[in-house]
């Protein structure tokens, strides 16, 4: 009994581990360097000069896989606003939902569209929303925390436009700071999160910050508005982020994969740490194969399909191999008790 017991404590350790180590979004906002049209079109030089954030998973899921759908976003900043940019790549275009053309209309959520959370003190409890749907039209409203939400509060400068393509839809707009409720300086560290929603083949959402809601506000990722000058370095982004995030905590920096389980900081090779996840697959397969070579052939064909299905991005397949090898070590230890404790 003590044995059976002990094994099935096993069975969930490696998935608990793996869900409390909650992935970190951060995105480095630059300087505004020429002038930019609200026009939806994209076509100004900085545009092409500033990093891309492509990162998207499911929305309203915790510990979430890669979105079902391409999005990106980028941002730059001068002494009188916020500048972004979105694209939406869709696989169903003739199907986009654009009903909504005038400002403030609360059924704009039912449109394609983006709803972005911009929150200045970065403490996860007032933030100020604009849903901007693919007619460009737009919604707003802020919240000063948990009990107070005014959904009848109005900018005064914020300007938006929307363009559509054979495979994507765009948003581009400005966001004075008074709408934004602050301003930053160099160095300055806000929250971000970006979630779209599609309805070109049913409902799907994609979230830019992995478990970042309207009610998981916590979840929020990071903006930092940098001087352009100054290369961020891993080392810099993790003490940055050390000052707001509760720990356990992780994110990738190139082929870096930072994380914080307490007061000091890691360094680990991605591609090293996906090396380990990959062969402790082939690993698991193997034994499975020996242990139950038809038993468990539909689980496993369902896992080998999502770890084959998994974009490039190195951390996206290092989430994935991580998820699968929680999953394939559940059933090699389910084998194992009904074959030895039944």
């Amino acid at each position: 009994m003590k044995c059976s017991i002990f094994i099935a404590g096993l069975l969930v350790l490696p998935t608990l581990l793996f869900a409390q180590m909650r992935e970190l979004s951060f995105y480095e906002v630059r300087p505004n360097t020429g002038e930019i049209v609200i026009d939806g079109k994209l076509n100004e030089p900085v545009w092409n000069q500033i990093p891309v954030h492509q990162n998207y998973y499911v929305y309203w899921v915790n510990n979430p896989g890669p979105g079902a759908l391409k999005t990106t976003y980028r941002m730059v900043y001068d002494k009188k606003g916020l500048y972004m940019a979105i694209v939406n790549y869709d696989d169903n275009i003739p199907a986009l939902r654009r009903t909504i053309s005038e400002y403030d209309n609360g059924n704009i959520w039912q449109d394609d569209c983006g709803e972005f959370y911009f929150d200045p003190a970065a403490d996860g409890i007032g933030y100020t929303k604009f849903t901007i749907n693919a007619n460009g039209a737009f919604a707003d409203m802020r919240r000063q925390d948990a009990a107070v939400v005014m959904n009848d509060w109005n900018g005064i400068g914020t300007l938006t436009a929307a363009t559509v393509e054979k495979d994507a839809w765009i948003i581009e707009a400005f966001f004075p700071w008074d709408d934004l409720n602050g301003v930053p300086e160099a160095g300055s560290l806000w929250q971000f999160c970006h979630t779209r929603y599609s309805w070109t083949k049913g409902f799907r959402g994609m979230t830019s910050s992995p478990g970042g809601n309207y009610n998981a506000t916590d979840k929020f990722g990071y903006l930092y508005f940098s001087d352009g000058k100054t290369k961020l370095s891993p080392e810099k982004i993790g003490s940055l982020l050390q000052t707001k995030a509760a720990v356990p905590w992780c994110i990738p920096s190139g082929n870096v994969l930072v994380s914080c389980t307490g007061p000091l900081l890691k360094m680990d090779s991605l591609p090293e740490l996906l090396k380990q996840e990959m062969d402790k697959y082939r690993l698991f397969m193997l034994e499975i194969e020996t242990l139950d070579k038809n038993g468990s052939s539909k689980e496993v064909s369902k896992i080998q399909k999502t770890v084959n299905g998994t974009a490039k991005d190195p951390m996206i397949q290092y989430r994935a191999y991580q998820g699968a090898n929680d999953a394939l070590f559940n059933i090699k230890w389910n084998i194992l008790l009904n074959k030895y404790y039944k």
